[in-house]
């Protein structure tokens, strides 16, 4: 994998500032767009082979046709030096982890709203998150809150989890996902993203997840 630090011209094109974001097997940079003059948030994941591309971009190429006010799809999707990114407008006020135990209810009732409403789109468009928490929910520079990160379909996910071989394969973040995601059976279904979105309010509330993840 290219390394990845501050201040190189990633894809000839934008030149990286500071890591934002860091996932299991991707990292999310604020960087300058040499060809606009805009400050850009750019998603790079692990290095993967040219099959594992092919899935990739598919998968993603998908949601292009998403519009909804509080969901933020990819403006761009490409691959570099075998990895794929996907650039995206960047959100200064930041994801919702900064809010944790530190909000007020006329929030919580504007971030449900809103959060809500991007995954019942979602929904429509027969599209399964698989992954809301925190710091997939960003507020826009209007003050709403839009989803990020949706798109990657389990298939696109195991194909990045058996590119940098690693064995943990179901897609998700451990505290916040629903009883039925433990399921050595499991498939994908609407309910665990409403499950997600009622674990995250509560910690955005109690300031701790409802279940610890041990």
């Amino acid at each position: 994998m290219y390394p990845i630090e501050s201040n190189i011209l990633f894809a000839d094109r934008y030149r990286l500032i500071k890591r934002i974001g860091r996932g299991g097997f991707a990292e999310v940079w604020l960087a300058d767009d040499t060809l606009t003059d805009l400050q850009v948030a750019i998603k790079i994941y692990d290095g993967m082979d040219e099959a594992g591309l092919k899935i990739f971009v598919g998968e993603i190429k998908k949601v292009y046709h998403l519009n909804h006010t509080n969901v933020r799809k990819p403006q761009h999707v490409a691959a570099w030096n075998n990895m794929p990114y996907l650039v995206m407008t960047y959100c200064s006020a930041g994801s919702l982890e900064k809010k944790i135990g530190q909000i007020t209810e006329q929030e919580v009732w504007k971030i449900l709203h809103d959060v809500a409403s991007g995954l019942a789109y979602l929904h429509s468009n027969n599209i399964i998150h698989q992954d809301i928490k925190p710091a997939n929910i960003l507020q826009d520079d209007m003050g709403n809150y839009v989803i990020i990160d949706f798109g990657i379909s389990t298939l696109a996910r195991d194909t990045l989890l058996k590119s940098t071989k690693r064995g943990y394969t179901n897609a998700g973040t451990l505290a916040y996902m629903a009883p039925e995601r433990f399921s050595s059976n499991y498939a994908p279904i609407f309910a665990s993203d409403i499950w997600s979105l009622g674990a995250m309010l509560f910690e955005l509330l109690e300031g701790v997840t409802p279940f610890p993840s041990d």
